[in-house]
């Protein structure tokens, strides 16, 4: 089988809402899902919007034409120079273990490094090992783990 990557167009809109809908609902299922989904805001409808924006890159990956997954990454300034952080990547749970994440991830950094960014960071939630692995077979490691209390009840 062969994997395609690719920057995400506009005729990619429809099904960027699709696959981000499939992996929000995914979330639940993870401890911080529910807090994660609060801080990084849904683009459904707007992806559009999304695509055109200079400060993040979204990629496609899949097979035979048909999109399975997709990557968002958003690039900040720090003192060393520009990073970029992915704030979402996610593959249809039937494509997995096809190499589409590791596709997504190695595009990502290839970008990175032709835009001379200074670092890649991630995010993963504790005890999503699918994720974790993506990430570390692509060299990701941890460097900060937050903690957290709820505080409402």
């Amino acid at each position: 089988m062969q994997v395609f990557t690719r920057r995400a167009s506009e005729s990619d809109c429809e099904v960027l809402k699709l696959l981000e809908s499939e992996a929000r609902a995914s979330l639940d299922q993870f401890r911080g899902g529910s807090r994660l989904a609060d801080e990084i805001n849904l683009i459904g409808v707007n992806w559009s919007q999304q695509l055109s924006e200079v400060s993040t890159v979204t990629f496609v990956a899949g097979s035979n034409d048909v999109v399975m997954g997709y990557l968002l990454a958003r690039i900040a300034r720090v003192k060393s120079g520009n990073i970029a952080t992915i704030e979402q990547v996610f593959v249809t749970k039937d494509a997995r273990n096809l190499g589409i994440g590791d596709a997504l991830v190695s595009t990502t950094i290839a970008w990175a490094k032709s835009g001379s960014l200074v670092a890649l960071d991630a995010y993963a939630l504790p005890g999503d090992r699918e994720t974790k692995n993506l990430f570390e077979r692509s060299g990701l490691v941890a460097r900060l783990i937050t903690v957290s209390t709820d505080l409402k009840n």
